[in-house]
């Protein structure tokens, strides 16, 4: 995925100057407007503990983003060029979200206050990261069932169903006294089970061993007891031959592939969905952050730009310090009101020092 920077620059009463301005710095980048309603503003100190929970969210919902798509990747095996073409954000692309950013106010009213819309976000995100951990807990359960399944269809013959491998007249069947047990026994050991199978107990019938099946590592063989002969060094496997219990083995081990397939499918289709959730909620909450940011960085009435830039990737850190260079005279807000007075009487603003701890990798304009 692309890398975006989401920034915020004054205005000065035009928006048109502070958009030619940061253009003059993205050299060969891409540059788009980043629209927001005119939010309730509040108090002073509501907005400095939106920000630090803002803050919160924001890494929370980029984890779930995350989340989600390696879920994607592992469910699909997909590469991250497929990847990118499996999900989507409101029926467009993740690239195509971003640069037609525009605030969702059928979801969430911007007549709300703050908190609110907020609240509403973290409570809809909630409910996802409950329903990913259960339907990835199903998965999970239904996934070592068929690898228990697999694991009997295609093991060594220590641990392999022995259904499609031992057949009726391999066993004796309808004896009150006589049984006939199978053994899986090491290849480096099948003469020592030839030469000492009739000694492992007194009721082994003599001469009773058969060669049933081979495989790289074991050797199964049959032999006729009047009870079970055990030996560590050889594995007595526990089977008794029964048509109908075969049957509903493989029966079992068929629903168990199809539950499997369908529910892959289910919460492939559901990680989509909820991918195109998760992602716009998380653009939501940085554009909540722009606008708190700025308001503190910047002052009140709100007169800020907000921008979504998409920096060329190898002349970002030139772009990002010319920005610096530019903005270098916000560091002090007594110079941001002096420039502030050429567009018209506007309120202090706050130093932004003082909120210095509640940004990260700090930029004299408020920068995500």
């Amino acid at each position: 995925m692309a890398v975006y920077w989401l920034l915020s620059v004054p205005a000065h009463g035009d928006g048109h100057i502070a958009w030619r301005d940061v253009k003059s710095k993205v050299v060969d980048s891409e540059l788009y407007d980043f629209s927001l309603p005119q939010f309730r503003i509040g108090t002073l100190d509501a907005l400095v503990r939106l920000s630090d929970e803002l803050s919160k969210f924001d890494t929370s919902y980029e984890s779930m983003t995350g989340k989600l798509l390696d879920t994607l990747r592992n469910l699909t095996s997909a590469s991250n060029a497929e990847l990118s073409s499996l999900v989507t954000v409101d029926d467009k692309t993740v690239d195509q979200y971003l640069k037609t950013f525009s605030w969702n106010t059928s979801k969430y009213r911007a007549d709300r206050s703050l908190v609110e819309i907020v609240d509403q976000i973290a409570e809809d995100m909630g409910a996802i990261d409950a329903a990913l951990k259960t339907k990835l807990t199903q998965y999970n359960a239904i996934k070592n069932s068929l690898a228990t399944v697999k694991r009997k269809q295609t093991g060594n013959l220590s641990v392999k169903a022995l259904g499609g491998i031992v057949r009726r007249e391999h066993c004796l069947v309808g004896s009150d006294y006589l049984q006939t047990v199978f053994v899986a026994v090491p290849r480096t050991l099948t003469k020592q089970w030839r030469n000492s199978y009739e000694r492992l107990t007194d009721m082994v019938v003599p001469r009773s061993s058969q060669l049933i099946a081979e495989d790289s590592e074991y050797s199964l063989f049959s032999a006729i007891v009047f009870k079970r002969a055990r030996d560590a060094r050889f594995i007595v496997r526990d089977f008794e031959f029964d048509e109908q219990q075969l049957e509903q083995d493989r029966l079992h081990a068929m629903e168990i592939v199809e539950q499997e397939e369908e529910l892959l499918a289910n919460i492939s289709e559901w990680c989509k969905g909820s991918f195109s959730d998760v992602f716009a909620a998380w653009v939501h909450i940085k554009a909540l952050r722009v606008f708190v940011e700025s308001i503190l960085r910047y002052g009140i009435p709100p007169d800020f730009l907000p921008l979504l830039v998409k920096p060329n990737p190898k002349q970002a850190g030139k772009i990002k310090q010319s920005l610096s260079d530019f903005y270098a005279y916000l560091e002090t807000s007594s110079r941001v009101s002096q420039r502030a007075g050429k567009g018209g009487k506007k309120e202090d603003a706050f130093d932004m020092h003082e909120f210095q701890s509640i940004l990260s990798d700090f930029t004299p304009f408020v920068f995500l």
